[in-house]
């Protein structure tokens, strides 16, 4: 059962992320809507409801990365709880510190900033790192 609970919490994680970013972020912020001036209120909206699905997706990534670790040490496999324990401390970092800079940035309509930019990549960066932490941890799952 810990190895299944591993796998589906690593997998399935793996596969949100990728269709946050490769789908459901791309359809709620298209180049139009990128295209438009900051202070748009489809613009904004589709920053706030991007900012709210990763907030979502932030959350859930630190409760089921901690399930696979968890999940790692039952199954006497220590070293397959790494990757999916910096994959959520990658979460952490994303909810403690990236997340509301951008958004007090966003409140100070400074959003044009290189430090916003900064911040967007980094918290792209983030996203990235965790997907490819969470394959890893899949393609090297305990086998039991």
């Amino acid at each position: 059962m810990a190895r299944f609970l591993y796998q589906l919490c690593c997998g399935g994680l793996f596969g949100a992320q990728i269709f946050f970013s490769a789908v459901a972020a791309q359809v709620v912020f298209p180049g139009d809507v990128a295209a438009l001036p900051r202070e748009h209120p489809r613009r904004q909206l589709a920053a706030d409801l991007v900012g709210s699905m990763l907030a979502r997706l932030d959350a859930a990534t630190i409760a089921l990365t901690a399930v696979a670790v968890i999940c790692g040490f039952v199954l006497g496999r220590p070293r397959s709880a790494i990757a999916p324990l910096v994959a959520g401390l990658c979460a952490v970092a994303s909810v403690a510190f990236i997340t509301p800079a951008i958004h007090a940035l966003r409140a100070a309509g400074t959003t044009a900033s290189g430090r916003f930019g900064l911040l967007h990549g980094v918290s792209s960066g983030l996203l990235v790192l965790e997907m490819i932490l969470l394959a890893v941890a899949v393609l090297r799952a305990p086998q039991s």
